[in-house]
């Protein structure tokens, strides 16, 4: 099992963007980041994917909580 890092945003912050896919997307951010991942442009979220591979990860935990909570 992959492992993420990151923290928790005390406010939901960002935008609604096409690629949500979850809104986990509001809150979290990644380890390295002051932003969360809404707040991130694509380009940052693509570099962001690159640099620690979690993107897939994150992605699989965000359906797993909406479906059992």
């Amino acid at each position: 099992m992959e492992s993420i890092h990151g923290n928790v945003s005390r406010k939901i912050r960002g935008i609604d963007r096409e690629e949500k896919w979850s809104d986990l997307w509001y809150i979290f951010k990644p380890e390295g980041f002051d932003i969360t991942l809404a707040e991130m442009d694509a380009k940052e979220r693509e570099n962001r994917r690159t640099i620690d591979g979690s993107y897939s990860a994150l992605e699989n935990f965000a359906k797993w909580y909406q479906e059992n909570n």
